[in-house]
């Protein structure tokens, strides 16, 4: 799945959780309070449905939920990793 079709799915279906229609690429979760632990929770959701995606413990931390385009960085090197290994 391209990296840009992940980011743009993260970014409407943020905007559709918190009617924050401004939202971008860039725009720092943290500061715009994207970031409670109920909106994370239905993101962590979201990705594992939607990109059918698991996230290790590891991989939840501040740097990766930053801005959609981090987020979608890690689910695109994640799902090429898991397409390689199925593929060996």
């Amino acid at each position: 799945m391209c990296h840009t079709v992940i980011e743009q799915g993260i970014i409407e279906y943020l905007r559709s959780l918190t009617g924050l229609t401004d939202l971008g690429r860039e725009t720092d979760l943290q500061v715009v309070g994207v970031t409670d632990s109920l909106t994370m929770m239905d993101l962590l959701v979201f990705v594992e449905t939607e990109f059918q995606l698991r996230l290790e413990f590891e991989d939840l931390t501040p740097d990766v939920f930053r801005t959609p385009a981090t987020l979608s960085a890690l689910i695109a090197s994640r799902l090429t990793g898991t397409t390689q290994r199925h593929a060996a």
